[in-house]
């Protein structure tokens, strides 16, 4: 199963000039944010980034709050209320990778411990749409949900349960709410083009194909001008950023030749830009220099 999983090697990873990644001068308004974690674990190094280097890694799977005067954002709402169904109903390898429910806390629950409601929340933004960063869609109904277009486009055809690393029914409880878009604006800070959500700056989505054809990085001007880069599954840790390095378990990388495109680019960054904080999605390390929300 382990081979099938970590399947051929990957093309070797380019790394681009630091000029590829300087800043766009760009005005922005600063938010706060901060994380919701819905679990947490240490496993062996080895198991989140292709490196033989002793040590582990803080694995997380986690959602961000971003407040913004136009309502609360979350980026890549997680784990649902239905977590236990959604395990056991996508088959016996997943529930090897993932584990069961036991260590798992839905979205909700995090967010109402938190002092915050699922009505609450105004915008839900995608990194991309494999099941552990779209679960909990279903469980706010005030938001508009946020994908882009070439994401949308390659999940369209699947309809099995589980499908690519896609369970699909978290997408159809989203449907009338879904808000499709373009990298049609500016180019900035290396990436062919921009979405900006609000219009102010505050967060702006970036193309970064490779892990999916539609995968999304969230530009995100935190306090004191921060920029905090929300990268998604491109790599697991930000081990595999500073290396730079693939995955060990490759089985769900749509592109193989884009993704070392992407984290040479991450690996640029987290080089050559320190006002930048490149934010994997699954690294507990990283994400915990966040606030974690509470209760006020």
């Amino acid at each position: 199963m382990v081979f099938a999983l970590v399947a051929c090697a990957p093309p070797p990873i380019v790394v681009p000039d630091a000029l590829v990644v300087e800043r766009t001068q760009r005005s922005a308004r600063e938010v706060e944010l901060c994380v919701l974690f819905q679990e947490t674990d240490e496993r062996p190094s080895w198991q989140g980034v292709a490196d033989t280097a002793p040590g582990t890694w803080s694995y997380a799977i986690a959602s961000i709050a971003v407040k913004h005067p136009a309502g609360l954002l979350i980026i890549d709402p997680a784990f649902g209320r239905s977590i236990a169904d959604d395990l056991h109903h996508a088959g016996p390898v997943v529930m090897t990778v993932m584990g069961d429910e036991r260590t798992k806390t839905p979205l909700v629950n995090v967010m109402e411990a938190a002092g915050m409601k699922p009505t609450d929340v105004r915008y839900a933004v995608l990194t991309h749409s494999h099941w552990d960063h779209t679960g909990a869609l279903g469980d706010l109904p005030s938001a508009r949900v946020l994908v882009a277009r070439g994401e949308l486009t390659w999940v369209s055809p699947f309809t099995g349960f589980f499908d690519h690393g896609v369970m699909t029914h978290h997408l159809k409880r989203a449907k009338e709410n879904m808000f499709v878009f373009d990298f049609k604006g500016p180019a900035i800070d290396g990436f062919a083009g921009s979405f900006d959500v609000f219009g102010d700056g505050a967060v702006v989505a970036v193309p970064l194909p490779g892990h999916t054809p539609g995968s999304t990085a969230f530009l995100v001007r935190g306090k004191g001008g921060v920029t905090y880069l929300f990268s998604g599954d491109t790599t697991w840790t930000s081990r595999g950023v500073v290396l730079p390095a693939h995955k060990t378990l490759r089985a769900f990388d749509s592109d193989l030749e884009a993704l070392s495109s992407s984290i040479g680019l991450l690996h640029a960054f987290q080089k050559n830009r320190p006002d930048v904080k490149v934010m994997p999605a699954h690294d507990g390390a990283a994400l915990s220099a966040l606030p974690q929300c509470a209760a006020p």
